[in-house]
Order: C-alpha cells, then sequence, then structure tokens
C-alpha cells in the first residue's frame, strides 16, 4: 500500500462529508499554485491544437448548417457540409484522445502527491505523469470501448422499449461510481489500469450510495461555480469581440477556467479515495504507525 513517508497533510480518518468537502478546499487553497498551474500546462496544449485546427469554431449552428432550407423547398443534406465538420470533429476527437491521459493523469498526480505528504513540484508532476502516460491512456482506451457498448446498448433499449433504455442507463451510473477511483488508485499505488478499475470496484463495494452522493454534490457544486464564472467571462468576450474572434477567446477562456475548476472533483474524487481506504483498510493506522515507528538502532 502506498503510504506517505511523511506527515501527510490531510486527516487519515473517516471524515463525514461536511469535514470532506472543509478538507477538499483546505486543500485547494493551500496547494492552489502548484494544482492550477498543471492543470493549466497540461490543458493549453488543447486548446493550442483547438486554435490549430480550428475545431474552436464547432458550436451549436455548424451541425444546423448541414441542411439547407429554401423557401417552399424540402431541407436538403449538405455533404461538403458533413464532410468539413466530420473532418474537423475528427481532428479534435484524435488530439483530445491523445492528450487525455496526460491532462487527467497530471492533476491526480499533483493531487495524490501533496495528500501523501510526498515533495511535490511541477517538474515532479509532469515527469512523473509522463512516465505514466501508457497504463493512463490504456485505462481511457478501456473506458472508450465500454462507452461504445454501453452506447449500442442504450440506443437498442430505447428502440426495443423505454424501460430496457432506462435499465441501460441505470447499469452505466452503477458502473460508473464503482470505477470513479481508478485514476486515483493508479496514481496513488502505481498500478496498471486493469488493477486500478478493479481496486476501485472494491473500495465503493458497500459504499455506492455515499460514493454516489458525494460525487453528486461536488459535481453539482462545481457546475455552479463554472457556470457563474463561465456566464461572466462569455458576457465579457461577447462585449468585448465578434465573429471567430471571440470564438477563438470564448475556447482560451473555457481552458483557463477549467484549469481553475476542474481541479475540484479531482481533489474530491482522491479524497474519497483516501477516505475508503481509511475506512475499509485501516490506512490511518498504518499511516500513524509508519510515523511513530523508530528510525535504526545507533551504532
Amino acid at each position: 500500500m502506498a503510504v506517505a513517508s511523511s506527515p501527510a497533510p490531510i486527516r487519515f480518518r473517516p471524515m463525514p462529508l461536511p469535514e470532506l468537502l472543509d478538507e477538499l478546499f483546505r486543500l485547494y487553497r493551500r496547494h492552489f499554485s502548484l494544482i492550477v498551474v498543471v492543470a493549466l500546462i497540461v490543458a493549453l496544449p488543447g486548446a493550442v491544437w483547438q486554435l490549430v485546427t480550428g475545431t474552436y469554431k464547432l458550436t451549436a449552428s455548424s451541425y444546423t448548417n448541414l441542411f439547407t432550407t429554401s423557401p417552399g423547398a424540402a431541407p436538403s443534406f449538405s455533404s461538403q457540409q458533413f464532410s468539413d465538420l466530420a473532418g474537423a470533429f475528427a481532428l479534435g476527437a484524435l488530439g483530445a484522445l491523445i492528450l487525455l491521459p496526460f491532462s487527467v493523469g497530471a492533476v491526480y498526480r499533483a493531487v495524490t502527491d501533496v495528500a501523501l505528504g510526498r515533495p511535490a513540484t511541477i517538474g515532479s508532476v509532469l515527469r512523473e505523469t509522463l512516465a505514466r502516460y501508457f497504463p493512463l491512456l490504456g485505462l481511457v482506451a478501456l473506458f472508450v470501448g465500454i462507452a461504445i457498448v454501453w452506447m449500442i446498448a442504450l440506443v437498442i433499449g430505447f428502440v426495443l422499449l423505454v424501460l430496457p433504455g432506462l435499465a441501460v442507463i441505470g447499469v452505466g451510473l452503477y458502473f460508473g461510481v464503482r470505477w470513479s477511483l481508478s485514476v486515483a488508485s493508479m496514481m496513488a499505488e502505481d498500478v496498471g489500469p486493469i488493477r486500478g478499475l478493479g481496486r476501485s470496484w472494491a473500495l465503493v463495494k458497500s459504499q455506492w450510495w455515499r460514493t454516489a452522493g458525494i460525487l453528486l454534490i461536488v459535481f453539482i457544486m462545481q457546475a455552479i461555480i463554472g457556470y457563474a464564472l463561465g456566464f461572466l467571462f462569455g458576457v465579457i468576450a461577447a462585449l468585448a469581440t465578434t465573429g471567430d474572434v471571440r470564438l477563438a477567446v470564448v475556447a482560451v477562456g473555457s481552458t483557463l477556467l477549467g484549469a481553475l475548476i476542474n481541479p475540484i472533483t479531482t481533489i474530491a474524487i482522491v479524497l474519497l479515495y483516501f477516505d475508503l481506504r481509511v475506512r475499509k483498510e485501516g490506512l490511518d493506522l498504518d499511516q500513524l504507525a509508519q510515523q511513530t515507528s523508530p528510525g535504526p538502532a545507533p551504532a
């Protein structure tokens, strides 16, 4: 088990929801520069990719433009517009897929390191995440494959009847919560994707409703903060710029806001991971034993 070799800054004891949220924001404030700068560094390549490929121009109107209309005629499908849209979407998806393991893993690594009391710098976090890139890419590939199967099952379920479709949604939510600690497990214990999925599955066992409830509260809280800041930034961008320039500014601004806000959920998941290890594996006792164990005998 991964236990800090120095006193960890988080509370290694079972935490009720109010204490967990307090710990979340305490950790966020104390290590704000490390966590947010790491999140920003790994998010910037995605923003640059959007600007270079032009995928920042993809909006709701991009999809409605697939159909051209004229007075007195039925809407017609634009194959050229679809080809351009599909190409831009494919470029954006490819870039996101390549960058996702690094952009997600780095923030988890930063939070895990500071939670365990490991010496952590921006450089060390990036190096350690890069060393774990392929296991994280394997986890992303697994989730993409599972998501594709789930989407097919969902479509089939709703085509047949509504209830099977709802059942597929319920199964997806159940598995999503059971596997929600996978990245935290991989970064804290330096294990592979299969082992990470298994660790998350075991830790959430018998704690599903509590884990789901905490994640829902954190998601809602983060969404409210993100919506408020995003609305304010959108108003400023709309007043200051127009056309494609506005879309580019919004894309870059979304990256900055994401780096500021998204770590909230990451910290919550890491705290849940350690909280469940305390409850199920006595991690707090291991931590205490390591801190109080006598040093080597003098020669």
